[in-house]
C-alpha cells in the first residue's frame, strides 16, 4: 500500500520544477534567476526586490536538466495559450513511462458539460394549500353518525364521513323521487341539480334513484383522500349552512417555503429545479421545482419567498420541518474540466496539459463558474484537449524548488531509520492497541466499547504535525480512517472491515519500522489466507477474527543492525 507514495513525491518535485520554471527565451540566461526567501515562487531573472514583500532577491540555485529520470523541457512550448509568448512559457518535463503507471495519472478531456451555478439558502416545509379540502354544511340539519372522530384520521376518496338529517334535503329528495316517477327529464335534471347544490353527492343521488325512496339520514362522503387536520363538529351538532365541518389535508405533497436573498432572486424562474436536504431526516434529499416566486421583499432582513413544490407520498415530510435548499441557475453547456485539476498560482489559475508521450507541460487558463466539482474554462482549453486530474501528481505544484527536494528526501527515509521519541512510540503503541482490542472484540464475541478507541483515536492526530511527509504519515492517515469506520461499525461485518483496513494501515510500521520491538512484545501478524486480510494478536492460540479461512503467521523481520 505504501509502495507507491515515493513515484507521487517524485512526480510532486517533478512538477514543482515545471511550475516555478521561468519564462525561457534564452537557456545561457537560466544561471541569472533569482528568488525571494520568503516567497520562493517569485522568480524574476536579475536581482532586485520581491513585489510582496519588499525583501532582497537572492541567486537561485540551478536545477539539472535530468531530476532522478525526468527531464526538464528548455525550450519554448509547443503549443496552448503560451506558445511563443515569454509571459506565459513554462518548461514541460519528460516523466518515465513507469513512474506514470505506478502512481495511476489521470487525466480527463475538456468537454462541453451542462452545469451552472448554485443558490444556497433554507425554508420550512408547509401545507400544500391546493391540497387543502374543507368540507362546510350547505343546508342545515343534525348530524347523526360522525364517522371522523379526531385530528389525524385517516380518509380515503370514497368514505363516509357522516350522515345528516335535514327536513330541507328530505323534502327535496321528494321532490326528485317525483321528477323520476313523472318520467320528464327536464323535471328530472333539474330537481337533481337542486340536490347537488346542497351538497348531495353522486352516490347518494343514485341511492335515491335506485330505491325511489327518500333517505331520513342522507350519507356524504370524502371527495378527497388525506388526514383529518381541523374537526369542529361531533355527533348531534346543528349545521348551519357555510358552517365549516373539517378540513381534510392531502400529504403527499408538501410545500417548502424557501428564504432567498434579495442578490439571488433575479437567477431564479419559475418551474426552476432545486435540491432539498433535510438534516434532521438523515440527510434525506428530495427534489423539488419553483412554484411561486413571491413579489415583495422583506425589509428587514431584505430576503424574499420562493414556494417549492415536492412530492412526499411516503409522508415523511411533516410541515415545519426545516430543510436546506440549492437551486441550480444559470444551467448552460460550458466548457469544463474537474475542479481538482485547476491549480492555483501566483499568476494566476493553471492546468497541467497532457502532451502524450509521458510529456507535461502547465498552461494558464481563465476560469469562470464552479459547481458539482466542475469548473467553467473561459479562456486557455479548447474542447478535446486533455488535461491532469489526478490529485496526487499535483500536490506541491507551487512549492520551492528547494523545499520539494526537503520533501522528497523525508519521503525516501526509510521507517526503519525514522527518529521516534519515547513518547512518541508510546502514542503510535496506541494505534497497537487499538488493532489487538478489535480482534480481542471479534473473538470473544463482546459489543466494542467506543471509548477504548479514544486514544489511538487521537494519536494520528499528535504525532500527524512532526511526521507530516514521511511514510508514517500515510500510515496514521489510514489508521485513522480505519479507528473512524471502527467507530461507527454496527454490524460483525463492519467490525471485521475495520480491522483489516487497520492492520493493513499498520503493516509496513510492524514489519518494516519496529519489527524487533514488536517481537519483543510477543505480538504476532497473522494473514486469513480466504479473505487475504491480517490482524495482529498476542502469542498463543491462533484465533482468526474473520470467521473461517485458513490462518498463515507472517514472521517479522528481524531488526537492522546498527551501523
Amino acid at each position: 500500500m505504501q509502495a507507491n507514495k515515493l513515484p507521487t513525491a517524485f512526480v510532486a518535485l517533478c512538477l514543482a520544477v515545471l511550475l516555478t520554471a521561468l519564462p525561457v527565451t534564452n537557456p545561457a540566461f537560466a544561471a541569472q534567476q533569482y528568488t525571494c526567501p520568503m516567497h520562493p515562487h517569485y522568480i524574476a531573472e536579475g536581482p532586485g526586490s520581491c513585489p510582496i514583500c519588499g525583501m532582497d532577491l537572492v541567486p537561485m540555485a540551478n536545477v539539472d536538466e535530468t531530476v532522478d529520470g525526468a527531464k526538464q523541457n528548455t525550450g519554448p512550448p509547443d503549443s496552448g495559450i503560451g506558445a511563443g509568448r515569454d509571459t506565459n512559457t513554462r518548461a514541460a518535463i519528460t516523466i518515465p513511462p513507469e513512474t506514470i503507471q505506478n502512481i495511476g495519472v489521470r487525466t480527463e478531456q475538456a468537454a462541453m458539460v451542462r452545469f451552472g451555478t448554485d443558490v444556497r439558502s433554507y425554508g420550512v416545509v408547509a401545507e400544500n394549500a391546493r391540497a387543502t379540502h374543507v368540507i362546510s354544511g350547505r343546508v342545515a340539519g343534525w348530524i347523526e353518525e360522525l364517522y371522523i372522530t379526531a385530528v389525524g384520521d385517516g380518509v380515503k376518496e370514497g368514505d363516509l364521513l357522516f350522515t345528516l338529517y335535514s327536513p330541507e334535503l328530505i323534502s327535496a329528495q321528494q321532490d326528485y323521487i317525483a321528477a323520476i316517477k313523472s318520467a320528464i327529464k327536464g323535471r328530472v335534471a333539474s330537481s337533481a341539480r337542486r340536490l347537488r347544490s346542497l351538497g348531495v353527492g353522486e352516490k347518494a343521488l343514485e341511492k335515491i334513484k335506485t330505491k325511489r325512496q327518500k333517505l331520513e339520514r342522507l350519507p356524504f362522503y370524502a371527495e378527497t383522500g388525506g388526514i383529518v387536520s381541523h374537526l369542529m363538529v361531533s355527533r348531534g351538532s346543528y349545521l348551519k349552512p357555510g358552517m365549516q365541518l373539517a378540513t381534510i389535508q392531502d400529504y403527499s405533497s408538501v410545500w417548502v417555503e424557501v428564504s432567498v436573498a434579495e442578490k439571488d432572486l433575479e437567477f431564479l424562474k419559475k418551474n426552476g429545479k432545486a435540491t432539498v436536504t433535510f438534516p434532521n431526516s438523515g440527510n434525506m434529499t428530495r427534489a423539488a421545482r419553483i412554484d411561486y416566486i413571491h413579489p415583495t421583499i422583506n425589509s428587514d432582513n431584505r430576503t424574499g419567498r420562493v414556494r417549492l413544490v415536492l412530492d412526499n407520498p411516503d409522508g415523511i415530510l411533516r410541515p415545519g420541518a426545516y430543510a436546506d435548499v440549492v437551486f441550480e441557475t444559470d444551467i448552460d453547456k460550458r466548457l469544463g474540466i474537474p475542479s481538482e485539476a485547476v491549480l492555483k498560482s501566483s499568476e494566476g489559475d493553471f492546468v497541467v496539459m497532457a502532451l502524450g508521450e509521458g510529456r507535461f507541460q502547465p498552461r494558464k487558463i481563465k476560469t469562470g463558474i464552479r459547481n458539482k466539482g466542475r469548473t467553467e474554462i473561459v479562456r486557455g482549453l479548447e474542447e478535446g484537449e486533455t488535461v491532469v486530474v489526478s490529485g496526487q501528481f499535483l500536490i506541491d505544484s507551487e512549492s520551492s524548488l528547494r523545499e520539494s527536494f526537503r520533501k522528497l528526501q523525508r519521503v525516501q527515509t526509510d521507517l526503519a531509520t525514522l527518529k521516534l521519541t519515547d513518547d512518541q512510540q508510546a502514542t503510535l503503541d496506541h494505534l497497537i492497541d487499538a488493532a489487538l482490542y478489535l480482534h480481542e472484540a471479534l473473538t470473544g464475541e463482546y459489543e466494542l466499547e467506543a471509548g477504548m478507541l479514544a486514544s489511538a483515536l487521537q494519536a494520528p492526530d499528535l504525532l500527524l504535525p512532526e511526521f507530516r511527509g514521511t511514510k508514517l504519515q500515510f500510515i496514521l492517515q489510514d489508521a485513522r480512517d480505519a479507528l473512524n469506520l471502527a467507530t461507527g461499525a454496527v454490524t460483525r461485518k463492519e467490525q471485521q472491515l475495520a480491522l483489516a483496513r487497520l492492520v493493513l494501515a499498520l503493516k509496513p510500521w510492524v514489519t518494516e519500522g519496529r519489527p524487533e520491538y514488536y517481537k519483543d512484545k510477543e505480538i504476532k501478524l497473522y494473514l486469513d489466507r480466504n479473505s487475504g486480510n491480517y490482524w495482529l494478536q498476542l502469542e498463543g492460540d491462533v484465533l482468526n477474527p474473520y470467521d473461517r479461512g485458513h490462518a498463515v503467521e507472517v514472521a517479522l523481520p528481524d531488526g537492522l543492525d546498527d551501523e
